[in-house]
């Protein structure tokens, strides 16, 4: 029996200084059948470069060309999520291993 597809939404908007430590601890945990689905949402700063610096194809990148805010980014997300289930989190969030 497979494991179920779980998508996990990551809003982010001027998110550099968490970002990388927040995205490495969702693609590390031991469940390996997940989306990851950021949505970057019009940021000024290098969110994008961090986002782009991850090469897995567990992710799924979103871009809005201007900031949407935190309700339509989240509905954005759940409509491009493919997994049975959803969850979400903060770009400023670490999910910690078992």
């Amino acid at each position: 029996m497979s494991t179920p597809l779980v998508s996990v939404i990551l809003p982010a908007f001027n998110a550099e200084m968490f970002l990388r430590e927040s995205i490495s601890s969702i693609l590390n945990q031991s469940l390996k059948n997940i989306e990851l689905v950021i949505i970057n949402d019009g940021s000024t700063d290098s969110t994008e470069d961090i986002i782009k610096s991850f090469s897995d194809n567990r992710i799924v990148y979103l871009k809005n060309t201007i900031n949407l805010g935190i309700i339509k980014t989240l509905n954005k997300g759940i409509d491009n999520a493919k997994g049975k289930y959803i969850a979400r989190m903060d770009a400023d969030d670490i999910s910690m291993a078992k």
